[in-house]
C-alpha cells in the first residue's frame, strides 16, 4: 500500500477542539515557546521530549525531537505559513526520516498542514486544531490518537498554571 493518494482522492482531515480553563495568551505562549512547549509535552507518557526549537515567524521552522523508551526517535518538522499572536498558527507537517541527530534532518516527504486558533471566551480559551492533507485515512487516525494525548497534556500544563 502506498500512502500517495489517486487523482481526485478525498482529502483526509481532522479536527479537535478542546476548552481550556486558561487565558488565550498562556494557551499560545505554551504552544509556540519551546520551553513551555518542551514541559507540556514531556506531561505524556512514554516518550521523552529530546528538543523542541521553534522560529515563531513566517518561513520560520520547528523542531520537535521525541524518544521512545525503546530508543526510537519520532521527530516532526515543519515551517510556519502564517503566525497571527495569539489567534492563529498555519504551519505544515512532516516526520524527518532519521530524527536522532540534533539538527534539523531530512523530511519523509509527506507534509501536511496544521491550522491552529486559539479563542478567547472570557478567561478561558476555545483550542481549534485542524490536521489536514493527509494521503490516507490511517495515517489521519493515527495523528488524530497523538493530538489527543497530546492536547490533553497541554491542558493539564495550562489549567495547571
Amino acid at each position: 500500500m502506498t500512502d500517495n493518494p489517486a487523482p481526485n482522492a478525498p482529502d483526509h482531515s481532522l479536527v479537535i477542539t478542546r476548552d481550556l480553563d486558561a487565558p488565550r495568551e498562556l494557551v499560545w505562549k505554551a504552544w509556540t515557546e519551546p520551553r513551555r512547549m518542551k514541559e507540556w509535552l514531556e506531561l505524556v507518557e512514554g516518550m521523552t521530549i529530546e528538543s523542541v526549537k521553534a522560529d515563531l515567524r513566517v518561513g520560520g521552522k520547528f523542531r520537535i525531537q521525541t524518544k521512545r523508551p525503546d530508543g526510537e526517535f519520532f521527530t516532526a518538522a515543519g515551517t510556519y505559513l502564517e503566525v497571527k499572536p495569539p489567534e492563529r498558527l498555519i504551519y505544515t507537517w512532516d516526520w524527518e526520516k532519521d530524527g536522532a541527530g540534533s539538527e534539523f534532518g531530512e523530511l519523509e516527504g509527506k507534509e501536511t498542514q496544521l491550522t491552529v486558533e486559539f479563542r478567547a471566551n472570557g478567561k478561558r480559551t476555545l483550542l481549534v486544531l485542524k490536521h489536514e492533507k493527509f494521503a490516507t485515512a490511517e495515517r489521519r487516525d493515527r495523528h488524530m490518537e497523538g493530538w489527543q494525548i497530546w492536547t490533553g497534556g497541554l491542558a493539564k500544563f495550562v489549567e495547571s498554571k
